[in-house]
């Protein structure tokens, strides 16, 4: 009997020890694989750096836009000119998916003939008010709409969706998440751009939109380091300054930004703030102190940084004297982005060639390793090039994957892994119905749907989706001008608005202080920093968002019967004045 114990012990020794060193080779073989690839790409990336001219060079530390949906004469110039690293697109660029497919295309094809390396194509898709994508792509709600969910999964599959279509469409630079933390009321630019007010939701729902859009394809870039979200002051338009220490951001604004990195983000935008407390000379993007000192050496990121756009009034009224152009690749930054052409982009190579041709890039570090800052710049763009995979075969170099199987085979296990991940979650319409709905909040306090009762209930929204919504629910609709006469009917207890701004909440406040009997319930769409007054009688459901999704969603969670959780946000004081709409209106 010991025996056979004995033997049947040995036996299942030797099985897990089979299975187990099975494991650890097969884990040995991938750790192999990626270092191999890992190698080769530091190689092959600083062997296309190095053959380049000095105007290749500076050109491909430029990013710019271009004036239309095509690739013009204009385009076409700029590009030969200026030899940009990549271009960014905005909504006037992007029409139809037909039309966006054959720019991308075109636009690589121009890179090509002017022997440069294939274009990184952005655009900031962050949903909600910042959509430039209209066609060919899940119209998810924006970020805070997304972050009042708190769930990880619907992070990651906003983010990763959007990525993938995207890349499907040509792009391949995703300007997206805000990692942001809205925690004052008054910003002007953030706002909802923002996943929340609380270091935890961005922390959650943010870093895991950035870990789905980098499975999805796209680079997508964290923004805007090291936080943009406690300022009155649009960046767009000014030069924003916030009077806190390193201590201070290290507790709430980098917690975001430290835990992405840590989770493997490979791309960080910087803002155009003044931290004096941290660098008393210069905003984030000019500052050798926050990018070197703390993006690069404290938090140790290594990727790709680039800044915001160049032309925005935070440097361009404040810093042109001082080359900004240069100050930021000397700070750390490798893309220098411009969101225009012509004598922009001219005036940023100028300074940049000079300063190249006197050798301001190159230092000489405490081991005595000769450093150039600007072939950095460019090796650190190349090999994200290389490792996207956009060096294709419309690309200079056609065949470039051949020379390193493992990084080939990578490239092809990870587009198949993306699209069998996009063909499952497209059975399911990508989820945007149910993130939609999940999305909506109540103020001031949790809405009891179970009370409103179709029969007793009257809208008078105007927006054609929402109210075509509810009255395939059976709730009778009605123009503003005909209110009068529905309050002298007794049988209508509840009425419905809708708002898109706060004149509009206005309105509404004062009809529900004049009739405290009735129950008045506002559909809030867009930002919900506006004064929200408070009555016994008046309540209001959050969107956060103007997609026609967000409004269909409010109308379902109204008519759903079940309550709906009242937001969790940093909103107005009462004596708070409401703040601007900034460079991004809800319009866009």
């Amino acid at each position: 009997m010991n025996q056979v114990l004995l033997r049947t012990t040995f036996s299942l020794f030797l099985l897990f020890g089979f299975f187990g060193s099975s494991y650890c080779f097969g884990f040995y073989l991938t750790e192999l694989a990626a270092n191999e690839r890992k190698v080769w790409l530091d190689e092959k990336a600083w062997s296309i750096t190095n053959a380049m001219t000095e105007e290749e060079l500076v050109g491909q530390t430029i990013h710019i836009a271009i004036p239309s949906k095509t690739v013009d004469q204009i385009a076409l110039d700029e590009i030969k000119q200026t030899k940009p690293g990549g271009i960014i697109l905005f909504g006037k660029n992007l029409g139809k998916k037909e039309e966006i497919l054959s720019l991308t295309e075109n636009l690589q094809r121009s890179a090509k003939e002017n022997g440069l390396p294939p274009f990184l194509i952005s655009t900031d898709q962050e949903g909600g008010r910042v959509f430039r994508v209209q066609d060919g792509i899940t119209h998810y709600p924006g970020a805070m709409a997304v972050g009042q969910t708190g769930k990880k999964e619907w992070g990651e599959i906003v983010g990763f969706v959007t990525s993938y279509e995207l890349r499907s469409l040509g792009l391949n630079f995703l300007f997206a998440p805000v990692l942001d933390i809205n925690n004052n009321p008054l910003n002007p630019v953030i706002n909802t751009r923002s996943f929340g007010s609380d270091v935890h939701r961005v922390s959650d729902v943010a870093v895991a939109y950035e870990r789905g859009a980098r499975a999805g394809g796209c680079l997508p870039v964290i923004k805007h380091f090291p936080g943009h979200g406690d300022t009155t002051v649009d960046s767009h338009l000014g030069l924003p300054i916030i009077n806190k220490s390193l201590t201070e951001l290290e507790k709430l604004e980098l917690v975001p930004f430290q835990e992405s990195i840590r989770g493997g983000a490979e791309a960080v935008m910087s803002a155009h703030i003044v931290y004096p407390k941290i660098d008393p000379n210069f905003p984030a993007t000019l500052s050798k102190t926050i990018l070197t000192d703390v993006l690069r050496k404290s938090l140790q990121f290594d990727g790709i940084i680039i800044t915001d756009a160049m032309e925005m009034h935070a440097i361009s009224k404040n810093y042109e004297k001082d080359r900004p152009g240069v100050l930021t690749i000397l700070a750390g930054a490798n893309i220098v982005l411009l969101t225009s052409w012509g004598e922009t982009a001219k005036k940023f190579k100028a300074q940049l060639m000079d300063a190249y041709k006197n050798g301001e890039f190159e230092f000489v570090d405490k081991e005595g390793k000769k450093h150039d800052l600007l072939k950095e710049a460019v090796q650190k763009q190349i090999r994200k090039k290389l490792e996207l995979g956009i060096y294709d075969k419309n690309s200079i170099l056609p065949n470039v994957y051949d020379e390193n199987q493992k990084q080939k085979e990578f490239l092809l296990a990870w587009e198949k892994e993306r699209n069998e991940r996009y063909k499952k979650l497209s059975e399911s319409q990508n989820f945007a119905k149910e993130i939609n709905e999940d999305s909506i909040r109540a103020y001031p306090k949790s809405v009891v749907t179970a009370t409103i009762v179709p029969e007793q209930t009257v809208s008078f929204v105007k927006n054609p989706r929402l109210k075509e919504f509810l009255k395939s629910k059976k709730i009778q609709s009605a123009s503003s001008k005909s209110f009068s006469s529905f309050t002298k009917q007794k049988n209508f207890t509840t009425y419905l608005f809708d708002s898109t701004s706060e004149a509009e909440v206005k309105m509404v406040v004062g009809l529900a202080k004049k009739f405290p009997n009735k129950r008045f319930l506002v559909m809030h769409g867009g930002t919900p920093f506006i004064q929200l007054p408070e009555l016994k009688n008046l309540e209001y459901l959050l969107s956060f968002s103007l997609t026609v999704g967000s409004w269909e969603a409010m109308g379902s969670k109204l008519t759903s019967g079940k309550e709906i959780p009242k937001v969790d946000l940093i909103l107005l004081s009462k004596e708070a004045k409401t703040p601007s709409k900034g460079a991004f209106p809800e319009s866009l």
